[in-house]
């Protein structure tokens, strides 16, 4: 048998290890560059945005309370979004266990998931550095004012759905009088009928 040189399994090494880290950075190029091009699961937020630009501006400086208001309009939003996240969830990961819903849908969600723990993170960082401890009662407070909202809006298509089980109602109503109309008037004709024939 040949003598092995000392630099045969070290050159192994090297190759093995240079192909394992080529591949590892060719895949996750291409994981980068699949989540990038993915679409955003939600649209712009926008009051964000508007925090961000209020906080931002430096003359005239924006007052204290502005700043606290525009900050709790974005953990509202950001609630909402949770919400609706989690609305969402089981129905998803449902369809994407049948295979229903693709691989892509499934990652866009998981992407908004995270995007939210991260904004979340960032409002209470937010709310603390404007009044330390405030974190903890700013969600509760955009949680009831979301809650409030969502009533709101229900209250407001009462009056519509009223309308509209009132419309189903009458027809309901008339056709079960007519019903009954025609059932009595063809009893009474048949009575007619009957006693006119006893009389002959």
């Amino acid at each position: 048998m040949g003598k092995v040189s000392l630099y045969a399994p070290i050159a192994y090494l090297v190759l093995l290890l240079s192909s394992l880290a080529l591949f590892s950075t060719i895949y996750r190029r291409r994981k980068v560059r699949r989540l990038v091009g993915l679409k955003p699961w939600f649209d712009e937020h926008a009051s964000r945005d508007i925090y961000l630009s209020l906080k931002a501006q430096t003359s005239p400086k924006v007052p204290e309370k502005m700043l606290k208001a525009a900050l709790l309009r974005r953990a509202t939003e950001n609630v909402r979004r949770i919400m609706s996240l989690q609305e969402s969830k089981p129905a998803l990961a449902e369809l994407h266990q049948r295979g229903a819903v693709g691989d892509e849908l499934w990652t866009r969600f998981l992407a908004a998931e995270k995007v939210m723990d991260a904004e979340i993170m960032e409002c209470a960082g937010e709310a603390n550095t404007i009044k330390p401890g405030w974190a903890q009662t700013l969600f509760p407070s955009a949680a009831e004012i979301v809650h409030n909202s969502r009533i709101r809006e229900r209250l407001a298509q009462v009056p519509e759905l009223q309308k509209e089980e009132r419309e189903k109602w009458q027809i309901v109503r008339e056709t079960a009088l007519s019903e009954l109309e025609n059932e009595n008037g063809a009893s009474v004709d048949t009575e007619v009928k009957k006693a006119s024939k006893k009389k002959k």
